[in-house]
């Protein structure tokens, strides 16, 4: 078989996981439903997770992670506790309503996309399988919030509600897509 060139295969990879985000965007459609199922995809992952590590993972500032999160606490999709290394901060899990919406929405993506893949051949498949795995090894060991010492040795954080917003929602563009994350919506759709 022959071989791929590497930095090719990367700038593929790149551009087809910004065609499936915009995907994803079209089939979701409200760019504040988007927002939330990012954030409860970042909590998913690193919960139980603190601010400061969120906004790591979500690439936004720590005050708008905070007015995000506040967010989707009030409509039942997160749960706030406090901290058992520090009881200043807080930190975040999915409740059941937060893993249902986020479920619901990644079904319907499944749903969109799952006839194409039907159409390929087992060895296709497979193949597929394989690359997906090796892309997410090389995440989950390379990825920069992951490589963090950890949410148990950030900074503590002060009282949430007293955090301003002002002017410094501003984000660093996905490498992917080159898109603003955090001039996304915070409004969140209750549960």
């Amino acid at each position: 078989m022959d071989d791929v060139n590497s930095a090719e295969l990367v700038s593929r990879l790149v551009v087809v996981s910004s065609r499936l985000t915009r995907a994803f965007r079209r089939v979701i459609g409200n760019e504040s439903s988007l927002a939330a199922l990012r954030a409860l995809a970042v909590v998913e992952q690193y919960q139980p997770v603190r601010v400061g590590h969120f906004a790591q993972g979500y690439l936004s500032s720590q005050p708008a992670a905070t007015k995000l999160l506040s967010r989707l606490e009030e409509a039942g999709l997160v749960l706030r506790e406090a901290s058992p290394t520090d009881g200043r901060a807080s930190q975040f899990s999915l409740t059941d309503a937060g893993r249902e919406r986020l479920a619901e929405n990644r079904s319907i993506m499944t749903e969109q996309m799952q006839p194409y893949f039907e159409s390929l051949s087992p060895e296709e498949r497979l193949s597929v399988d394989r690359a997906l795995g090796l892309v997410s090894d090389f995440l989950k060991d390379r990825h920069p919030v992951d490589i963090a010492e950890g949410a148990a040795d950030e900074p503590p954080v002060a009282d949430e509600s007293s955090v301003t917003t002002e002017s410094s929602g501003t984000a660093e563009p996905s490498a992917a897509d080159g898109e603003s994350t955090d001039a996304e919506s915070t409004e969140v759709e209750p549960a």
